[in-house]
């Protein structure tokens, strides 16, 4: 967390939201970062034409995911960037940075594996992480979000990584002549989270503190001796 380190990660988020996002919800104008890097291949805007382009959305439309282009980026072009599920770290920087425009998530999710069935725990885990860090972000930070949409609702052919991984709320069978369509877990569960609207407070869902009673026993075991 150097001042060097956040001015380029400030740059990183400039060049991949702010080209777009300072023009229309803040000033009509790129970011400062892309001006003094591209200065002469950036276009001027005379002020009639940043106030033309100044607030010309409704809301700010987010795609939120794994980036299924990202590894075939040259190695040395990473600038040691990771693939992220912080998707309320970057809501909130998205709120703080552009006046708190109101958000529409319209595409969220993340990946699993081709060879994944119908039972999805792992692709229900991520959906789960992501819904609650969008509760989150509006409860405890005060983000302005108003809509949620997972990506998606059928398995396809992911660009370069073609049929190796699945993203979609139905499996479907990429073998079969019909490509058979069959609901997986992740679709009970998605269902279930719209018709409650969220995470209510269940006695399930609460979380628990406390020891455990005296004369509790603990233990570890290895493959090979075991005690």
């Amino acid at each position: 967390m150097t001042e060097k380190d956040i001015k380029e990660c400030q740059k990183s988020l400039d060049f991949v939201l702010g080209w777009f996002a300072k023009p229309i919800f803040i000033d009509g104008d790129y970011p400062e970062s892309m001006r003094s890097n591209l200065s002469s291949l950036l276009p001027e805007f005379s002020e009639v034409e940043k106030q033309h382009i100044k607030g010309t959305a409704d809301f700010f439309a987010l795609s939120f995911g794994a980036t299924l282009s990202f590894q075939l980026l040259d190695s040395h072009m990473k600038f040691q960037q990771l693939e992220s599920i912080s998707l309320r770290q970057l809501l909130y920087w998205i709120s703080s940075e552009y006046n708190n425009p109101q958000i529409f998530i319209v595409e969220n999710s993340w990946f699993v594996s081709g060879s994944t069935k119908r039972d999805d725990a792992k692709y229900i885990y991520y959906l789960k992480k992501f819904i609650m860090e969008t509760l989150k972000a509006i409860r405890y930070d005060g983000v302005n979000v108003f809509g949620y949409t997972v990506w998606s609702l059928l398995d396809g052919f992911e660009w370069h990584r073609g049929y190796s991984i699945r993203r979609g709320l139905f499996y479907v069978d990429f073998q079969s002549h019909d490509k058979k369509l069959m609901p997986k877990s992740s679709v009970l569960f998605y269902q279930k989270l719209i018709e409650k609207n969220g995470f209510p407070p269940l006695p399930e869902n609460q979380p628990i503190e406390g020891v455990l009673p005296c004369g509790f026993a603990w233990g570890i075991v290895d493959n090979y001796i075991q005690y």
